[in-house]
């Protein structure tokens, strides 16, 4: 018998120790059962020498001391042998060994085999490569392997195609709203955002304005909040601090009951027949055009768009309609021009360019995409008209009460109008042609809203419906055990989610599956306005017979 396989066989046919538990002890020596130093810089033969020393020089028995010392001195050739085994029998053999090992060896060989087995395969891969594994995970799988390591971490970190494509698959901004800022973190708080909207997490704000008086048109933006109301005032508050100092815009001598702003300029409609145009910034009324001889009840503001290759209307447009059944349309002045005193149109205006007749009762809502302008009125009929000749192209007829409200859907061609009559049409604005008659709702829709995917209308029967705008489907009724107490007085979505108020308080639902969602305002008498942005939701409300405006911040970091 050689001198390995004496060695080998001795180690193999030693009977083994009984089983033994894992417990949380310290790594000790192998032969001694002694705790092994954190630090310990020394090899393990030397470690092994200085432990069959000690047992040794600690033991009575010569025997077992040269049966050590036998065994210690073939180690060497014994390592050198093992070498040339084959990989089963390596296998083998390590394992008789290690059968035969207390906790504390089974530990120590635990600490320098494991970190020779740990590899990081994403390391090990060229970069392009690297970077192809990550673009297959999912956010929450990103998120999980971006904790594995710093090198993990600044790789997905830095991945801008990934984040780019995330972006584009949720449906978020792709542009960051500052150079410094990563993509990762425009996705994440894009995704945050979206989660507080979805969870109901906001902070709440509430701020004053227009006492007693019912608002009737509301707009706002990043910087500023601009209201009207029956009071004859316009109110601006600053977004950033909507509860401090507020600024108003008086000139109006009659209630407001339209305006809209773009950019710097503001346009105003109100009882008192005028329409006023303003310098936002110098909160200064540079224009006042008259003509209408009743209540300006609706209006818009018609920028140019392109629609079959070329710009429509050449230039922006004010568009009005009144209660004395006309319609008028104007060039849009520049604020910007330096005039101590308003511009007053009363006879010859520059910038009056159509009167259109063609009503037989008020005028009570108008939609405009391009050179196209739907209208709805009590005279029951929808009118469709060419802005750049002031000529009516249809009188579309079929609802057999007021037309309360119009929405033009410029990619399908049509346009949708609501009724009294409890009734919504759907219309070719090419043809003129009624292509849907929606029924569901038992008394007057006042409201309609549009977006690509979806059409919403809202009645005096506490429900809301969504519509598939394609073939005239009702997808869901918004309504039930969670739903409004009495007329719906204003709602407005998107293609994520429907908030619409009433009596009692304002409420949102998710459009795509038609459920209640949660409830963002209770406890109210009534709900004046409602709009939303990508961030913040602005409400007006009644409560004890004053009026006043929360706005409902979802963008506020760390939210619970």
């Amino acid at each position: 018998m050689s001198e390995h396989q004496s060695i080998v066989q001795i180690t193999l046919n030693t009977e083994p120790k009984r089983p033994f538990h894992h417990t949380s002890i310290p790594p000790k020596y192998p032969l001694l059962n002694e705790p092994l130093p954190e630090q310990s810089t020394q090899t393990t033969a030397s470690i092994m020498e200085e432990q069959v020393l000690s047992y040794m020089n600690n033991s009575p028995s010569q025997d077992k001391q040269h049966h050590i010392m036998e065994a210690i001195q073939h180690l060497p050739s014994l390592a050198k042998e093992f070498e040339k085994l084959s990989p089963q029998l390596q296998t083998t053999t390590l394992f008789r060994l290690l059968q035969r090992s207390n906790a504390s060896t089974l530990k120590y060989a635990n600490a320098i085999i494991t970190p020779i087995l740990k590899r990081d395969f994403i390391a090990c891969l060229p970069h392009e490569l690297k970077l192809q594994v990550i673009g297959h995970l999912d956010i929450k799988t990103l998120c999980t392997a971006s904790r594995v390591s710093k090198k993990w971490k600044s790789l997905i970190d830095g991945d801008k195609n990934t984040w780019f494509r995330l972006l584009k698959k949720d449906g978020f901004d792709l542009s960051s709203p500052t150079p410094k800022m990563s993509l990762k973190e425009h996705y994440k708080r894009q995704y945050t955002l979206k989660s507080n909207w979805k969870k109901g997490r906001f902070k709440r704000i509430e701020f004053e304005g227009h006492t007693e008086f019912i608002v009737t048109c509301l707009q706002f933006d990043e910087e500023k909040i601009v209201t009207g109301a029956t009071d004859s005032m316009i109110n601006i508050y600053n977004t950033n601090d909507p509860a401090g100092p507020m600024e108003q815009l008086q000139g109006h001598v009659g209630g407001v009951w339209a305006l809209q702003y773009v950019g710097n300029t503001l346009v105003s409609g109100s009882i008192d027949r005028t329409v006023r145009v303003w310098n936002i910034k110098k909160r200064k009324c540079t224009h006042i055009f008259k003509g209408h001889t009743s209540t300006v009840r609706c209006l818009q503001i018609v920028e140019p768009v392109m629609v079959n290759g070329r710009l429509e209307p050449s230039q922006p447009l004010i568009v009005t309609g009144s209660r004395d059944f006309s319609i008028r349309v104007w060039n849009l002045p520049n604020v910007e021009e330096d005039s101590n005193e308003p511009y007053v149109g009363e006879a010859s205006n520059p910038w009056f360019k159509f009167l259109l007749f063609g009503h037989t009762h008020s005028v009570r809502s108008i939609a405009a995409h391009g050179n196209t302008l739907v209208s709805g009125s009590y005279d029951n009929t929808v009118a469709v008209w060419d802005l750049e000749t002031g000529r009516m192209l249809h009188r579309m007829e079929g609802h057999t009460s007021n037309v309360y409200a119009v929405v033009i859907d410029p990619i399908r061609q049509q346009c949708m109008s609501g009724s009294m009559d409890s009734t919504v049409y759907v219309w070719d604005i090419v043809t003129g042609e009624c292509l849907h008659k929606l029924d569901g709702h038992s008394i007057l829709v006042g409201l309609l809203g549009l977006t690509p995917n979806h059409l919403v209308s809202a009645a005096a029967d506490k429900t809301l419906r969504v519509w598939n705008p394609n073939t005239g489907v009702c997808e869901h009724v918004l309504a039930g055990k969670h739903g409004h107490e009495g007329a719906i007085t204003c709602f407005k979505h998107d293609d994520e989610k429907v908030i619409s108020g009433s009596e009692g308080g304002l409420k949102m639902w998710d459009i795509k599956t038609g459920r209640h969602l949660y409830d963002l305002v209770t406890d109210v008498k009534g709900v004046w306005w409602v709009t939303f942005d990508k961030r913040r939701c602005i409400v007006a409300i009644r409560n004890h017979d004053e009026t006043s405006f929360q706005m409902l911040d979802f963008g506020v970091p760390n939210l619970e």
